[in-house]
């Protein structure tokens, strides 16, 4: 044997085999986790540093004056658009700048971030009701309080300079008052000429998103891990400088068994998954030839419905609200009223034919 070579005795003793690496760890040591994970909270601070602490629920606060100004606008938007529809952002923006804020006499504290979009530190000018202005040095974070004693109109404006930055006005009510009343009635007086005003040039508020990064080598994760589940939606991706990475939400695991509604929705899908189950072979064959061509031009846009039988669910829970038909009876025998074959089911829902000719549309569903 070589001088040099080493023998079995040279390494030492022999050591235990390296447990196996459960899933946590696996996300611990490979990915970039961001808020609350499981019964765990990662933070990072602003030299990288990363540090964690222990989960501890608080209950929600109750609703104030301020925040039911925005519940009652999310609740109007609501109404004729949503956040999946192109232009929401502007008419989010648009009312949410330009709607008075209606409050009860009493003290009210806004940040700098969200009441005057304040993003950067640095000296500003503060006017109430067009007196005299008041220099100030003001950050995003900065908390300022007002007391409105006197009811009636209060504009509150804050100069960069000589340049008006940004305007608010606040409005406050008698106490016998509804504020929901109250805001409902300025929409409709109001609603049209505020959205055609120009959308405010506001730096919007930088979002800290709970999510999970996985590593350039690894798309994205998905499924349950211990008490929590990671999933990802259409819009999971970040832009950050010439990149865009993936990320993942995660949520806490939600055991589903004391839960009214969705014991009430595993009932009715049964009854939908039994008329599935007796639908004609012609039937299931059109239908799958139709959710391959609804696939490719809906799937990731508008639903997230994946195979034959979640659009067959969708449709016939649809055509179900449509018609006012009650779900707890849904049978072979009792089926949607004036529904009999797939042309009836599409033209009920207002789905698209793609390409299915009329004999087509003309197969039955059932026998």
């Amino acid at each position: 044997m070589k001088p040099y070579s080493l023998t079995k005795s040279d390494f030492g003793p022999v050591t235990k085999p390296k447990r196996e690496m459960s899933s946590i760890d696996f996300l611990r040591n490979n990915c970039d986790i961001h808020g609350r994970l499981g019964d765990t909270v990662y933070r990072r601070k602003r030299n990288g540093e990363r540090y964690s602490y222990p989960f501890e629920k608080r209950e929600k606060y109750a609703a104030t004056t301020l925040s039911k100004r925005s519940d009652i606008m999310m609740k109007k938007i609501n109404t004729f658009t949503n956040k999946h529809r192109e232009g929401f952002q502007g008419i989010f923006n648009k009312m949410y700048y330009y709607t008075p804020y209606f409050v009860f006499a009493g003290m009210y504290g806004f940040t700098c971030n969200r009441f005057f979009k304040i993003t950067k530190r640095q000296d500003y000018f503060l006017q109430v009701d067009g007196r005299i202005k008041v220099k100030m040095h003001l950050a995003g974070r900065t908390r300022l309080e007002f007391l409105f004693d006197d009811e009636g109109e209060h504009m509150l404006k804050c100069y960069r300079g000589e340049e008006l930055f940004c305007e608010r006005k606040v409005v406050v009510i008698a106490d016998e008052l509804d504020l929901a009343t109250v805001y409902a009635d300025w929409f409709e007086a109001h609603l049209l000429d505020i959205l055609k005003l120009p959308e405010p040039r506001k730096l919007n508020l930088e979002k800290y998103f709970r999510c999970v990064f996985s590593p350039c080598w690894l798309p994205r994760l998905w499924g349950t891990c211990e008490n929590f589940v990671l999933y990802s939606t259409r819009h999971s991706n970040l832009k950050l400088g010439i990149a865009t990475f993936n990320y993942m939400y995660s949520r806490k695991y939600f055991n589903d068994a004391g839960n009214v509604q969705s014991l009430n929705f595993l009932s009715l899908q049964s009854r939908v998954n039994s008329c599935w189950n007796t639908i004609t072979p012609d039937f299931k064959d059109l239908w799958e030839k139709y959710h391959i061509r609804w696939f490719d031009r809906n799937y990731m846009k508008r639903w997230k419905i994946t195979k034959t039988n979640n659009l067959w669910s969708k449709l016939i829970f649809q055509a179900a609200s449509i018609l006012g038909f009650d779900m707890e009876t849904l049978s072979v025998e009792h089926f949607l009223p004036g529904v009999e074959t797939i042309g009836d089911l599409i033209a009920v829902c207002g789905m698209g034919r793609y390409g299915l000719s009329a004999q087509e549309l003309s197969v039955k569903i059932f026998f």
